[in-house]
């Protein structure tokens, strides 16, 4: 049973033994925590099968964390995220002394990479046993009395990634856009307002006084969204709120909303913006150019070594196959 799982205390409990308790939060990401465990293991074998000399573990983290880092950056913000030449730009542009302090943009953790939560379906084809789940079946399939995950809950990771394997349904991401899933209406442990995702994500803009989108656009020289953008395919509802209390929403708009609007305005839902990708794109690239261990600072560039469907890269899919959680 414990084979599908990540690591939990023998107890009634089964905390899960994690340094971050959110990659806990629901199955989803428990079974990718999970197939990042097996990744590790899988290079730790890949390295003795070899025959490495050195120390096996300290090679096998500093390979697990350069082709991370690489599916991340080339990958997930390349190819699937950032607006074409966003990310190229900010590897450009972005400057950050190694070993630099780093802080976490606020504009990037309270509004554009929570674009994330647009990107989310009612409901998931988990695997053949679960073909139609529910938001709130994917939060409790990780919850006692279902712990350890069992067999029957594994994730099939070829319905969330482009692998090449056949499945009946492919859990493509939602489009990027101001509408949420239902079940993000009702967060679990939540009640009243404060279980509504997205009254929760404008409201903490609020009270950190993040500036609004076109403010950061302006900032940025980047081109402003006009009202007939902000309200293009809008329901009359949501034209009626932006519209509300003299037009400030259309001329100061929550940061968070105006990334998503201007995702589903400028790249039709399927990447984020040219302000949303420069936050994101210039975030990642920054931790990144700071770090003197990463990718961006290996000695002499650094290139994908594991085996991957194409020479000289390495992709989420291509560490789920390298890891073996595919079916």
């Amino acid at each position: 049973m414990t084979d599908f799982d990540e690591p939990r205390t023998a107890d009634d409990t089964h905390t899960a033994l994690l340094g971050d308790p959110r990659n806990d939060e629901n199955l989803i990401v428990v079974q990718f925590h999970h197939a990042m465990l097996r990744f590790h293991n899988a290079v730790v074998d890949h390295l003795v099968e070899r025959g490495f000399t050195g120390d096996v573990f300290v090679e096998a983290k500093r390979q697990v964390t350069l082709h991370f880092q690489w599916a991340v950056l080339h990958d997930f913000l390349e190819r699937h995220i950032c607006a074409p030449g966003s990310v190229s730009a900010a590897l450009r542009d972005v400057t950050a002394a190694v070993g630099s302090p780093f802080r976490m943009p606020v504009e990037f953790s309270v509004a554009a990479y929570r674009m994330g939560h647009s990107m989310i379906r009612n409901q998931y084809w988990l695997n053949f046993n679960f073909p139609k789940a529910s938001l709130g079946e994917v939060f409790t399939f990780n919850r006692s009395p279902n712990l350890p995950v069992r067999s029957k809950c594994v994730v099939d990771f070829n319905a969330f990634f482009n692998t090449g394997n056949p499945v009946p349904v492919d859990n493509m991401a939602r489009r990027l856009d101001s509408v949420l899933a239902k079940g993000l209406e009702e967060l679990p442990g939540m009640s009243g307002m404060m279980a509504v995702l997205a009254t929760r994500n404008l409201l903490r803009g609020l009270a950190l006084g993040l500036p609004s989108g076109q403010g950061l656009a302006k900032h940025w020289g980047i081109p402003v969204l006009s009202e007939a953008e902000l309200t293009s395919g809008l329901s009359t509802d949501e034209i009626a709120i932006l519209r509300s209390g003299g037009r400030l929403l259309l001329t100061k708009t929550p940061l968070w909303y105006y990334v998503l609007r201007e995702a589903a305005v400028r790249q039709r839902g399927t990447r984020l913006g040219p302000l949303g990708s420069r936050i994101v794109a210039s975030t990642f690239v920054r931790i990144l150019k700071r770090d003197p261990d990463s990718i961006l600072n290996v000695s002499g560039g650094f290139t994908p070594v594991l085996p991957s469907k194409t020479a000289g890269d390495f992709t989420f899919p291509d560490l789920l196959r390298f890891a073996r959680v595919l079916a």
